[in-house]
């Protein structure tokens, strides 16, 4: 269960147990396995899909072809849903971090689903809230030290993603290589991996080759303040 902060909102949260059983009943169920394709940037929204279990990973493509992730969303989660309300093309890719479950609505279906329930406000609560969140990181990240900026990035994955185990630390499956972790901190590869280590050495993280370990949350908050 990702509830590394407490604080985490996602549109599960949002809405009641009768509205989110009424989005899953009205959905196909689908599995994705691992480093699956759940939609591509630049298409039709046709679908949306509601996550009730595994991890993805938004990515963005640049004009030179340049993949740029964005974040990690987990169980609870709609995607796609700004493309289906607006009918606009896909803004950014996702893809399986592990394998998911998700439940496939037609993007008619989801646009009547919202009107029934009358959460047009909770989904535009949402959206802001992420560009806020989103806003916010980059706009640390342009004045932060190297160290701060790691922190930050990390400290915001397991806010989303992270798994609190029972002794204290918090588990983070990233499904992204160092070079994707460095562009989401706005550096370079070399440079990122310098932090990561002097974070491991320090015991506030403890790195694996596909997962990071926040063993002293205290700490990664400090640092991520700079």
């Amino acid at each position: 269960m990702s509830d590394a902060s407490g604080d985490e909102v996602n549109f599960r949260h949002l809405v009641s147990d009768a509205a989110w059983n009424d989005l899953l009943h009205r959905g196909q169920r689908r599995r994705y396995a691992r480093a699956t394709w759940l939609f591509h940037q630049g298409e039709s929204p046709d679908f949306v899909i509601a996550l009730t279990d595994g991890i993805v990973k938004i990515v963005r493509l640049a004009g030179d072809g340049t993949e740029t992730p964005l974040a990690l969303r987990g169980q609870g989660e709609v995607l796609g849903e700004i493309g289906a309300l607006l009918d606009k093309p896909r803004s950014a890719s996702v893809k399986a971090v592990s394998e998911c479950v998700g439940y496939v609505l037609p993007a008619h279906a989801f646009r009547g689903y919202i009107d029934r329930h009358g959460l047009n406000p909770t989904v535009y609560r949402l959206t802001v809230q992420r560009m806020h969140e989103n806003e916010q990181l980059r706009t640390a990240l342009t004045r932060l030290s190297p160290q701060a900026r790691v922190a930050r990035v990390i400290e915001y994955l397991a806010s989303e993603v992270g798994e609190s185990a029972d002794d204290g630390t918090v588990v983070l499956r990233l499904g992204m290589s160092r070079d994707e972790l460095a562009a989401m901190a706005s550096m370079s590869r070399s440079s990122a991996m310098a932090v990561l280590r002097e974070l491991h050495d320090a015991r506030v993280l403890e790195l694996g080759r596909e997962r990071l370990v926040v063993r002293d949350s205290a700490a990664l908050t400090k640092l991520s303040e700079g």
